[in-house]
């Protein structure tokens, strides 16, 4: 019986932990979301009066994940710089730590878009790889001189 109230308090303990970076993460995303459409709504009044056209275009690059990890980076920056303001009910911590939080995640979604770019061709020539594995070379036209095995070496020529 003891084990087992062991056992739950080391749960508990690893929990609490995770279960406030999780509210921290939460609130970052919240955030973004909340500041989104206002954003849309200033830019375009801003750059395009009555540009439904551009109020579209932004609204999407800002849907992308490239565009959160920007106004992430943004909302992270403006809470940074904000002198530290006494909010009833809040820690003085709170500004920062939700600063810390939104560039976390502005620099893991703009990586996570660089690593799609670099390992986006890779996983597809992998993928055609293992998909085309044991089959037999493809045979393409040379334009000079007959037909070029793929997947040999240049001076070997068929035909």
């Amino acid at each position: 019986m003891s084990l087992t109230n062991a056992a739950t308090k080391n749960a508990l303990a690893t929990l609490a932990p995770e279960a406030t970076d999780a509210a921290w993460r939460i609130a970052a995303g919240q955030l973004v979301k909340l500041t989104r459409a206002p954003l849309v709504a200033t830019l375009s009044r801003n750059l395009g009066p009555g540009d439904e056209a551009l109020r579209a275009r932004i609204a999407a690059f800002l849907d992308t994940e490239l565009g959160t990890a920007a106004l992430s980076g943004l909302l992270s920056i403006g809470l940074s710089v904000l002198p530290p303001v006494a909010i009833p009910g809040v820690s003085a911590q709170a500004l920062p730590k939700l600063a810390r939080e939104l560039r976390v995640q502005a620099m893991a979604d703009a990586a996570d878009v660089a690593a799609d770019l670099l390992m986006g061709p890779l996983r597809e020539s992998l993928a055609m790889l293992i998909l085309t594995a044991g089959a037999q070379p493809e045979v393409l036209p040379s334009p000079s001189q007959g037909v070029v095995e793929f997947g040999a070496p240049a001076a070997t020529r068929v035909g």
